[in-house]
């Protein structure tokens, strides 16, 4: 195929991705198709337990191709590739200081897949497809930080191309280092079957499917341990543990298996969810949390968790979904204005019928109480609360 072709194919393929994570409702759930034809997304997801989808097949026939055509995603289909490639045309005139470097791109691919098999792909997230994904979520931003967060992945990436050159695409990249793995595997066993190949003359083949050295033992090595800690840090998040969208999965198996694609922030449509700014560390960092400041999460709706292309929110109908707990609200009597007015907001806002008022006898008074077996912290008690900026109803997540 000449240039020109191949640019016309991946012109094609960039508007495909466009019209892809456009707001449309018709067809939000095929936004996370993108992210999933990443033949990194798809192997490491399914090592580690996660969501096989239509795009998980895609990322399968991606994988199998390249098999026998090395980056052939990257040189046709990949829209940020070509993104990239268009400013890295333009790029400063520095010397490519990069060319020394080791493929570290390859040992990203080691040590996720590694920490994948104990359900904890610690850098699954590094996928250039989901920084698109997540530039996309930047119009549901609540405010200047989340703008920046949700842009921040793509203009990374276009800094490096623009003084940089192929840098990011040559040495890190995970899903390219994951094509070229793929090839090598791809060229031994295709040198290994061909008739008067070294081997049928007496000789060894020419290498290695992947060359077992001793940095990929260690990358290797590393994930597991890195996934280890990283799931003993999430069990040891109790009490200050953020709260998930609704089919989250365990918060130690949660902030790896996410992808920070931006996806069900987008979809949501009570704008409840935010990237996590730190509320649980870094290894949750930019991870999906639920804030009720305005809204709640609407017994009609399961959207967000229809889009999620990892598995780190599980698919739910509507009715699991409404069975689903978020958390549990609790009241505090020293804020409430029950009893100072006639302020019963959270007792009819309630779409479960889980607050009712109830008397306290060490207290001798009255005060609205939540039933834990109704309650599945959805928020409306939450966000329609008057008392400002402390309120006196709140959703935390319930300790297992």
């Amino acid at each position: 195929m000449t240039n020109k072709k191949r640019l016309y194919v991946r012109l094609v393929c960039l508007l495909l991705a466009i019209l892809l994570l456009l707001p449309f409702p018709f067809w939000i759930d095929s936004s996370r198709i993108l992210v999933q034809a990443s033949s990194f997304i798809t192997i490491c997801t399914i090592l580690a337990g996660g969501t096989i989808w239509v795009g998980s097949i895609l990322g399968l026939v991606f994988a199998v191709i390249s098999l026998v055509k090395k980056r052939w995603f990257c040189r046709y289909i990949c829209p940020v590739g070509l993104i990239l490639d268009t400013v890295s045309g333009r790029k400063l005139s520095i010397k490519a200081w990069w060319k020394g470097c080791p493929p570290l791109g390859k040992y990203i691919v080691f040590i996720t897949a590694a920490g994948a098999i104990l359900g904890y792909p610690l850098f699954l997230w590094m996928v250039p497809l989901a920084f698109l994904n997540n530039a996309f979520s930047v119009y549901k931003a609540t405010d200047v930080l989340e703008g920046i967060l949700s842009l921040s992945g793509m203009v990374i990436l276009l800094l490096l191309a623009f003084t940089s050159g192929d840098f990011w695409c040559a040495r890190i990249c995970p899903l390219g280092a994951t094509q070229d793995l793929l090839g090598s595997i791809g060229s031994y066993f295709k040198n290994f079957r061909k008739p008067g190949s070294a081997e049928s003359k007496g000789k060894t083949a020419p290498g290695n499917a992947v060359p077992a050295t001793r940095r990929i033992f260690i990358a290797i090595a590393a994930g597991l341990g890195f996934s280890l800690v990283a799931q003993k840090i999430g069990q040891a998040r109790t009490d200050d543990a953020p709260l998930r969208p609704p089919g989250a999965i365990a918060e130690d198996d949660f902030t790896g298996l996410c992808l920070r694609c931006g996806n069900c922030i987008r979809t949501c449509p009570s704008r409840i969810i935010h990237p996590d700014t730190g509320q649980s560390g870094i290894l949750g960092f930019m991870s999906p949390v639920v804030r009720y400041e305005t809204d709640y999460c609407n017994e009609e709706c399961n959207a967000c968790t229809t889009v999620c292309p990892s598995g780190a929110l599980k698919a739910l109908n509507l009715e699991q979904k409404n069975r689903y707990v978020i958390g549990k609200a609790s009241v505090d009597t020293s804020l409430c204005l029950w009893g100072f007015t006639d302020c019963n907001a959270c007792i009819h806002a309630c779409p479960y019928e889980a607050i009712k008022v109830q008397w306290y006898e060490e207290a001798y008074e009255s005060f609205p109480g939540v039933d834990p077996l109704k309650c599945n912290g959805c928020g409306a008690c939450e966000a329609v609360c008057p008392t400002g900026d402390l309120k006196a109803i709140i959703v935390r997540k319930e300790n297992d």
